[in-house]
């Protein structure tokens, strides 16, 4: 999806936190000597523990082989069967189009507009899709736990949009469209700022991995729901809508 790779828990695999202090290059080229495969990676947590994830069922003894290797020791490892991560997986391909289906019909009986619901659901799409790039660009996988922030990112960034269509339409108070967008906008960039100001702060402080991620995930969306709300989605509501 959007070159995003999945993580243990959509695909199956183990994956084993290390408290070690050797860079996670040397871990992951020590690992796939010990585990006997390539298809290893490793990353740096957010607490500072080395995450390495293979695809595969791994035996007791060769992860406590590589902790000693790197000079670590283990904090964790966490065993997903494929089985079970292919459920997960279909679970995840039936929520996301569930979740995009109930926020259509919900847009489309608010404004009874076709154009302007189109256009709502148009920025919110973007949004996914900006979220999803940004995750392929820096690393981050896609889990049961990103994959809820990814969920999180439906509920705010439809928020701004339908704000900025509600008072530019719906309920327009001045005749200058233009002012009705600015006057919009503060509110609207209000209540991403103090939302990204709660996501920052959990992205800096979290000890855990499944927090990170989320954390991780709102701001991407956040971030791209900035630009698709208030340069795409104003736009046409300015040009196509209004002047219709």
């Amino acid at each position: 999806m959007f070159g995003v790779k999945k993580g243990i828990d959509l695909k199956g695999g183990t994956m084993i936190v290390l408290k070690t202090h050797a860079p996670p290059d040397e871990v992951k080229r020590i690992a796939s000597k010990i585990f006997g495969t390539p298809d290893v990676e490793a990353m740096k947590s957010s607490s500072g523990a080395v995450i390495v994830q293979v695809p595969k069922y791994l035996k007791a003894d060769v992860v406590y082989e590589l902790a000693e290797r790197v000079g670590g020791k283990v904090e964790s490892v966490q065993t997903i069967g494929p089985a079970l991560g292919r459920e997960f997986w279909k679970s995840v391909e039936e929520a996301l189009p569930l979740a995009l289906a109930g926020v259509a019909v919900v847009v489309f009986a608010i404004f009874r507009k076709k154009l302007l619901s189109l256009t709502v659901m148009a920025a919110l799409g973007l949004d996914l899709a900006d979220a999803l790039g940004l995750m392929s660009w820096t690393g981050v996988p896609l889990t049961l736990a990103s994959f809820a922030g990814l969920l999180m990112i439906i509920g705010y960034a439809v928020d701004s949009n339908i704000l900025l269509s509600m008072y530019t339409v719906k309920r327009r108070r001045v005749k200058d469209i233009d002012e009705a967008i600015a006057d919009t906008f503060k509110t609207g960039v209000t209540m991403v700022a103090t939302t990204t100001a709660a996501a920052c702060a959990l992205f800096l402080m979290s000890m855990s991995e499944a927090m990170f991620e989320i954390a991780s995930v709102v701001v991407f969306g956040l971030i791209a729901d900035v630009l698709n709300t208030w340069v795409f989605n104003a736009w046409v509501i300015k040009n196509k809508v209004v002047r219709r």
